[in-house]
């Protein structure tokens, strides 16, 4: 039972800590940029309110969720392209929970695969954020708002590298069937 539960926390947490991270970067971004759209009367009755706090935190991890999942569909169909040769990239995609399910994907690989996907959502909050912060704010790209997402987002792409280097090193471990 303990595992069954700790099995679902972490699918949750997979879900809601990009929500609750995004989330957290946007209040905390706002409350240190004076200048932006969103009036702090706003803020008052966001906090007020742990139904729509809630609700926010869920809308936000849902679009990160949503848009890392066409992320995902996009390089599975890069993965598929390579399936004549089964190449590793191709396992990690399309074999993943096949391998996990058949006790060959040991429980350190599984989080390091899910290390993996989580990055991608996180690196699609940070895109977000950015989006939210240069268009809808209205804050020019030199501003220190936007060069401080830009870092993180260029921080999180090299993360996402190493992270699915990792991830394709626990798939290349795993024999291959004749």
């Amino acid at each position: 039972m303990i595992e069954t539960l700790g099995k679902n926390l972490w699918i949750l947490l997979t879900i809601l800590f990009p929500g609750l991270f995004t989330y957290g970067a946007w209040r905390l971004l706002l409350l240190l940029c004076p200048s932006t759209v969103l009036a702090m009367d706003a803020f008052s009755y966001i906090d007020e309110s742990g139904i729509i706090t809630l609700s926010i935190i869920m809308a936000i991890a849902l679009m990160q969720q949503a848009v890392g999942i066409s992320i995902e569909y996009l390089l599975s169909l890069i993965a598929k392209k390579q399936a004549r040769n089964q190449s590793t990239f191709y396992r990690l995609f399309w074999e993943r929970f096949a391998l996990a399910s058949t006790g060959q994907l040991s429980e350190n690989g599984t989080r390091i695969i899910g290390n993996f996907f989580l990055s991608i959502n996180i690196f699609v909050g940070l895109c977000m954020l950015l989006i939210y912060f240069c268009y809808y704010e209205n804050l020019p790209r030199n501003h220190w708002v936007a060069i401080t997402l830009t870092f993180f987002v260029a921080a999180n792409l090299l993360v996402i590298i190493f992270r699915l280097q990792n991830a394709l090193s626990v798939i290349q471990a795993i024999p291959k069937k004749q």
